[in-house]
């Protein structure tokens, strides 16, 4: 009697146990086919409205990607930090900044407009305003640079550098430091004068001198671009925010290059100091097949700023640029010298 009331009370347990194995089951296979079927409906929106978007909204915007490997991935994240897509997550912790000579991976190379045209496009302004008497000056010389489409394919979203600048104008602005963004459209000027790509810091040299001459305010020249190496190499993940990594471009060739190295190891030091490795360091390029200026020789002041890889999210690259922006904040508060 005794055994058969154990057994009883046994297979109650076991079966409420199927049960609620079936409701998760049924649970999980009803929230894949639901983000299925909305990934694969069609929304449209520009260029523009996304980035407006993305600047006043802190959440996150863009569909997730929801898969077995995604749940595994989540699983192992929740108990040990470490995303097993992305390996080097493991050891960022130990990350530490460093000037670079020579970087073989890095590319100078911008002669591939057509085949960036096919992913990426000039983005205009979303927020246009007149600000009087800027400081900061946020251009691209490789205006269609891009980043990854992942997730956003179903939204005809093409995120790039431009994007990039205008979010950073937006922070700088919003802490009073008046900045600027170049919305000519280099591609436009390459294509009508049949210049190659590598004509581009030529043509962005003319608008910056162009920019300086009707702001005499203007002392900080940011060129964004982003690298073209794989992701391990141009993210971090702390904690549960991941990071596009930063990378800083001197010209050995600009006589006045140790004045912008200056500049460059103040930012990359502060940088990392918010966030350890969130700064690869300082690539330093002369010789044959590189531009070896950057047209640094402008002013001291003046920049080449690597802001994640082509394989980043704009996600990734806004939480980077937040943190650039603060640190931008910070040094152009305290700086005393002039450009």
């Amino acid at each position: 009697m005794k055994k058969r009331f154990k057994s009883k009370k046994l297979n109650k347990r076991k079966l409420k146990i199927l049960k609620i194995f079936i409701l998760i089951l049924c649970i999980y296979l009803f929230s894949n086919l639901t983000f299925s079927y909305l990934k694969n409906k069609k929304i449209t929106i520009d260029n523009e409205t996304f980035i407006k978007t993305l600047l006043n909204s802190s959440n996150n915007i863009t569909k997730k990607q929801y898969n077995s490997s995604q749940l595994i991935n989540d699983i192992v994240k929740l108990f040990s930090n470490i995303d097993i897509t992305h390996p080097v997550t493991a050891l960022n912790s130990n990350i530490a900044s460093n000037v670079v000579k020579i970087d073989n991976e890095h590319q100078d190379n911008y002669d591939n407009i057509e085949e960036l045209e096919k992913v990426s496009q000039y983005v205009e302004d979303p927020n246009p305003q007149e600000i009087k008497d800027p400081i900061v000056y946020i251009y691209n010389s490789h205006q269609l640079e891009n980043y990854s489409m992942d997730n956003l394919e179903v939204y005809n979203i093409k995120p790039n550098v431009m994007m990039t600048s205008y979010m950073i104008r937006e922070n700088l602005n919003k802490n009073n430091i008046k900045s600027i963004v170049e919305e000519t459209n280099v591609t436009e000027i390459l294509k009508a004068n049949n210049f190659s790509g590598s004509s581009a810091y030529k043509v962005t040299r003319m608008l910056i001198n162009d920019a300086k001459s009707k702001n005499k305010s203007l002392k900080y020249f940011l060129d964004i671009h982003r690298d073209s190496v794989s992701k391990d190499k141009t993210t971090i993940k702390v904690g549960e925010k991941s990071y596009a990594r930063f990378y800083f471009v001197i010209g050995l060739e600009n006589p006045n290059y140790t004045e912008n190295m200056k500049f460059a190891k103040e930012l990359d030091t502060m940088l990392n100091s918010e966030v350890k490795g969130i700064s690869k360091g300082i690539l330093q390029k002369q010789g044959k097949s590189v531009n070896g200026v950057y047209n640094q020789d402008i002013s001291n002041n003046l920049l080449l700023i690597e802001v994640g890889g082509f394989e980043n999210t704009i996600e990734e690259v806004k939480n980077s640029v937040d943190v650039l922006s603060d640190v931008l904040v910070k040094y152009i508060r305290n700086d005393k010298n002039e450009s």
